[in-house]
């Protein structure tokens, strides 16, 4: 475990040095633009998960929050490009998403999925904060890269239940010739 610390403390510190006038966090944010603070959470989960073997939200919480994006993004993105009459961006300047996005969270608070419901929450309140640049609720909850990223994180969370399942039978069948 030592020695993740040391090869993560050194690049946290590197993308703090000046480049070119700028920080190389800063280059990397002008590409990419800002992260969503589902971004920033799965980030923050997974960065935890590695370097100290705890797990920020529950493995069902997480899938459940990636099928979100995943949904949210084809509903977002497709209709960003112009492939639809409707804009569901412009949703994100009012309350409306808002409003969504709060009865959502009930709905996942209710269904037990209490993990996802506070993320939603935190959304919303960080949206309500003025936390990020944008004024739309979409920025705070999808960007992107996250969106891209999904179906992967996604069919690695399936490849790791199945190695999971099968190493139990094999243990289970082991068990039961001895």
């Amino acid at each position: 475990m030592k020695w993740r610390w040391m090869i993560v403390l050194p690049a946290l510190l590197l993308s703090l040095v000046p480049v070119a006038g700028s920080s190389l966090w800063l280059w990397i944010s002008g590409a990419v633009g800002e992260l969503s603070v589902v971004s920033v959470i799965v980030l923050t989960g997974f960065i935890l998960r590695n370097l100290t073997a705890w797990s920020l939200l529950e493995t069902s919480a997480r899938q459940q929050l990636y099928y979100l994006i995943l949904v949210a993004g084809f509903l977002l993105y497709p209709a960003t490009l112009g492939l639809s009459m409707f804009d569901p961006y412009t949703l994100g300047f009012g309350i409306e998403l808002s409003l969504a996005l709060l009865f959502l969270s009930m709905i996942y608070w209710i269904l037990k999925f209490r993990q996802v419901a506070v993320v939603l929450l935190l959304v919303v309140a960080a949206e309500v904060a003025g936390v990020l640049i944008s004024g739309n609720t979409w920025d705070y909850l999808i960007d992107p890269l996250l969106w891209l990223f999904t179906p992967s994180l996604l069919i690695s969370m399936e490849v790791g239940r199945r190695r999971k399942v099968s190493k139990k039978v094999v243990a289970e069948a082991a068990s039961v010739h001895e």
